[in-house]
């Protein structure tokens, strides 16, 4: 079947999309409602895994076909999936401390790849909701590795990545929200099931406070920065926090740690969570939010030869 999307502007050198889509991405505000798909039963035992669709819109819009994806915190390996379901599929190459997670994300993978007798997963065409037609799955340019980012990301060659994208572990997390105690005993929307802390030291979630938490994160946007080709994305999804009776604006900081670090601020996309379940934080004496959007930092490197020829075509 010949595609009907339209071709890419000529001069367009950082995606492959038609002009309308390109479009429809830059919208400051992001809402997905997306089936339970992919491994998804199996994946939302981690907290926080990530939309392999939401993925890969992010993937498809700052990368071309064959570009090599990174996430450093990997997780279930949700920006993985989006990569294997990108049209045109992506490398990718991902960082998990955990070895649980990378369990399930390589169990998901091998479930996947052998439905309809080998074939992979037949995925729905969602219309508007995720435009540009059928997603297929293809696999075979994923990576995960096991280990300390920190002390991994330096054994990536410099200026070897496309593109990255992530969700950084929390050092404010859920559970030690106004949302548990005794209640959370017998009401179901005030008990937490955010399960992504490691007892490792090096997992940055369990900084012993904030700003080492802040401190650390600083050092990953270097590493980064080094990797990551001239004139690329980064993408950083992060939620806000609200600790001790106080809003904390978390990725306003992390903005600041990767600007400090040389990356250049682009912009805030807001994804929205349709569907977010809401809990009485302060009922009924108190204004306490339901947090139910996340940043989408957008970061990119600049300052080299490479963005200088890139950007004057």
């Amino acid at each position: 079947m010949t595609d009907p999307r339209r071709e890419p502007h000529p001069a367009n050198t950082l995606n492959e999309l038609p002009g309308e889509e390109w479009l429809y991405f830059t919208k400051s505000l992001l809402s997905t409602a997306y089936p339970s798909e992919l491994g998804h039963r199996a994946r939302r035992v981690h907290g926080a895994n990530k939309p392999p669709r939401l993925m890969a819109r992010l993937i498809e819009f700052f990368t071309r076909t064959g570009d090599i994806v990174l996430d450093p915190f990997a997780g279930v390996g949700g920006t993985l999936l989006g990569a294997a379901i990108a049209r045109g599929p992506r490398r990718a190459l991902g960082i998990e401390l955990d070895p649980r997670w990378a369990a399930v994300f390589h169990d998901v993978v091998r479930d996947l790849s052998a439905e309809r007798d080998g074939l992979g997963p037949e995925l729905a065409d969602l219309g508007p909701a995720d435009p540009g037609g059928v997603r297929r799955f293809e696999p075979s340019g994923l990576e995960l590795r096991i280990g300390d980012a920190l002390a991994l990301l330096p054994t990536i060659a410099p200026d070897s990545i496309d593109f990255v994208a992530t969700d950084p572990p929390y050092n404010l997390q859920l559970p030690m929200t106004m949302a548990g105690g005794p209640l959370a005993e017998t009401h179901a929307n005030r008990r937490t099931d955010y399960a992504m802390v490691s007892d490792s030291p090096a997992d940055l979630a369990n900084a012993a406070d904030y700003p080492e938490f802040l401190d650390r994160m600083g050092s990953v946007f270097t590493e980064l920065r080094r990797v990551l080709r001239d004139g690329r994305y980064a993408v950083v999804i992060v939620r806000d926090a609200y600790q001790d009776g106080r809003y904390v604006f978390t990725g306003s900081d992390l903005a600041g740690r990767a600007a400090a670090a040389g990356f250049v601020p682009k912009g805030d996309l807001i994804w929205y969570q349709a569907g977010t379940r809401l809990r009485p934080y302060g009922y009924p004496r108190a204004f306490v939010p339901n947090i139910v959007h996340q940043h989408v930092l957008v970061l990119r490197k600049e300052g080299g030869q490479a963005l200088r020829r890139r950007d004057s075509r």
